[in-house]
């Protein structure tokens, strides 16, 4: 009992005394300030980003990972990728809007130091890098996707385009968003603008070689007369060998020789390049054979016509000759031979292969040829001596040289 009535002493002098304190009602407890700024301020700035963390994890969690389920039932990689990374800018981004929009709500004193527009540029600038950090992380992604789709042979993008697409496009974002962070600190962009075009027009002239180039480098990985592994050559024999890199200047080919010669894109770009490695492209798989047989001017027309018919046959019954195109004809009255023009394809790539089919059917006809009782000619001359103190009209005699 004397506790209780300590209990109810205590409370009575504090209804008493109600009308002393300094907070008496809602009102004046709102209106109680700390370090200059309402408590109600205070009181809405944190509702504000209570709400902001709120909505980033209803964003984040829900919204998001709805979306994620949803690119999952897609055949494409990119947009289940694109989406993970985007999930961490994102939830920053609501982060940072919700804290800029608590401190604005403060109503943050201009002077003796103007901290709106301090918060407003740190705002903008701090969701420039966001977007930024974001736009980096997408193109990793967008980095990764064409590295595997340029790996396809039957892909129209070459694998060595890739690296220079990506590279290309982070610059000119970096460079616009460094544009727009200074723009937002109250520099003039304008000025900044025209520094790096008369910058650049500078570096231009100065680098024009180096730009022709890379810009040789660019038609060459979009046209793609070539690729890495594969057997060139110059139409007018000043190079031939095998691609070994294609750089932003300069091709690497390896000769035959085993030596590494290095060519620049510009010269590339601008000259006939034969690819010898296309002979691999589908129903082709084949290389050429192409080649004179000359006989002795002592051959009958029969014999020439029965040779002609023997080389084609050897030709359509053997199993590594493509049958597509076969071409054996008695063509022409040389100097020293009457001659059969031969002409088909060898079912090969390989040069190895090729010289060993070669081989084969040369024999072939060698066996033939000496089976009919026919000779194959070689360069001769007729040298015809007129006899001296013969009789007027006589022909001189020939010999045969």
């Amino acid at each position: 009992m004397r506790t209780g009535g300590k209990i109810t002493t205590y409370g009575i002098f504090a209804i008493k005394n109600l009308e002393y304190l300094p907070m008496k009602n809602i009102e004046t407890v709102l209106a109680y300030e700390i370090a200059g700024i309402p408590l109600k301020l205070v009181l809405l700035s944190f509702l504000v980003l209570l709400f902001t963390f709120a909505v980033k994890r209803f964003i984040v969690n829900r919204l998001l990972g709805l979306m994620d389920k949803l690119v999952l039932k897609t055949s494409t990689e990119w947009d289940d990728e694109l989406i993970k990374q985007a999930k961490r800018p994102i939830g920053w981004l609501v982060v940072i809007i919700g804290v800029w929009v608590a401190i604005g709500v403060l109503n943050l004193p201009s002077e003796p130091f103007d901290f709106p527009v301090a918060v407003n540029r740190g705002g903008r600038i701090a969701i420039i890098l966001i977007i930024t950090w974001f736009f980096f992380r997408a193109m990793d992604t967008i980095n990764r996707v064409l590295r595997i789709k340029a790996a396809d042979p039957d892909h129209w993008m070459d694998t060595g385009l890739v690296p220079l697409f990506i590279i290309s496009l982070k610059v000119m974002g970096g460079i616009l968003f460094v544009v727009l962070i200074a723009q937002n600190l109250g520099y003039s962009v304008s000025g900044l603008v025209a520094s790096l075009g008369i910058g650049g027009i500078a570096v231009a002239l100065a680098a024009k070689d180096t730009l022709a180039n890379f810009l040789g480098s660019l038609m060459l990985m979009i046209d793609r007369p070539f690729k890495l592994g594969q057997w060139i050559r110059d139409k007018d024999g000043k190079f031939e060998g095998v691609v070994e890199e294609i750089g932003f200047r300069t091709t690497r080919i390896r000769t035959f020789e085993k030596t590494i010669e290095v060519i620049p894109n510009d010269r590339l770009a601008n000259i006939v390049v034969e690819n010898m490695d296309r002979r691999k492209d589908r129903n082709i798989n084949m290389r050429r054979v192409k080649m004179m047989i000359g006989l002795e001017y002592k051959t009958t027309a029969d014999q020439m016509e029965q040779a002609v018919e023997d080389i084609r046959e050897i030709l359509k019954t053997s199993p590594s000759v493509d049958q597509r195109q076969i071409l054996v004809y008695f063509n022409d009255f040389g100097e020293s031979s009457l001659n059969i023009f031969v002409y088909y394809y060898a079912a090969t790539t390989s040069w190895e292969k090729w010289l060993e089919i070669k081989q084969e059917i040369n024999l072939k006809i060698m066996r033939k040829l000496a089976e009919r009782g026919l000779a194959i000619a070689f360069p001769s001359q007729s040298i015809y001596m007129e006899k001296t103190g013969g009789q007027p009209g006589e022909e001189p005699m020939p010999e045969q040289a």
